[in-house]
């Protein structure tokens, strides 16, 4: 079986999406844990979890009575002012051909758990997660 087969649809999002912007799109996706930062052209350019947004979330004024002891990853989700601020750059990805269980292989040992599928023209065209591959691998 290949990506192609299971992939999910990718949730984009604007590179220049505001905290407001992606509130919307997380309310408007609740199924969704990874959401795909790309140009027009759907190039990758990153990507956000869930998790990545979750402090973004929480209102500017909470942030000093957390303190200043926080690290910089966590400093850049209270501050960001828009996804491409905030979003997770990498290369990792796999494409529509690839085999279900090497994909598998590769994302456990990237130790993530979702990546982008990627076409031939650098585009993404679905989402893959290890959620999605446990349910197909277990069918074999």
């Amino acid at each position: 079986m290949k990506i192609k087969d299971v992939m999910l649809k990718p949730v984009f999002i604007s590179p220049d999406a505001t905290k407001k912007d992606l509130f919307r799109v997380v309310k408007k996706n609740p199924q969704t844990d990874l959401f795909i930062i790309a140009d027009k052209k759907r190039k990758f350019l990153g990507d956000l979890h869930i998790n990545d947004l979750f402090l973004m979330f929480l209102p500017d004024d909470r942030y000093e009575d957390i303190g200043v002891e926080l690290a910089f990853d966590i400093e850049r989700k209270f501050f960001a002012k828009n996804a491409k601020e905030l979003m997770r750059k990498h290369d990792f990805n796999c494409k529509p051909e690839d085999d279900l269980l090497n994909t598998a292989l590769i994302l456990g040992g990237l130790e993530v758990n979702e990546m982008p599928v990627i076409n031939d023209n650098e585009q993404v065209v679905g989402v893959v997660t290890e959620r999605l591959l446990i349910r197909y691998l277990k069918k074999k």
